[in-house]
């Protein structure tokens, strides 16, 4: 992913985008030893052309016969979803930031909003 890393007075501030995830798909982890930090996650790829895909899909849709006719045409719609062109990344990622020294590695804040996660690490 994109990554700006940028400071002021009290703070570092690392900016990552992340299209498309969630908080829940972004792990960090800090080595104290080293002031390592580790910023990773995945991101589910698509794979819309797979055998194995397209066969639990057809048992879903068999599984959908006691619900409306719309829903079982979303499904199938969806099932048949061909890419042309892909240019979203998708699968794992991991970035690694040696934090200095005056770095304060019991007051670091992260939070994540549309896709971007922001990481405050006070001086």
């Amino acid at each position: 992913p994109k990554i700006n890393l940028s400071e002021d007075e009290k703070n570092y501030y690392i900016h990552a985008d992340l299209p498309g995830m969630n908080k829940d798909q972004v792990k960090m982890e800090l080595s104290d030893d080293d002031r390592i930090l580790t910023i990773s996650g995945e991101r589910e790829t698509i794979n819309d052309n797979s055998n194995e895909d397209a066969n639990a899909n057809k048992e879903a849709l068999k599984e959908e016969t006691n619900k409306n006719e719309e829903t079982k045409k979303e499904v199938k719609k969806e099932n048949n979803k061909k890419y042309s062109k892909i240019e979203c990344s998708y699968g794992k990622f991991s970035r690694s930031f040696t934090l200095p020294e005056n770095a304060n590695l019991e007051n670091i804040q992260a939070k994540m909003d549309n896709g971007v996660l922001e990481v405050i690490i006070n001086k």
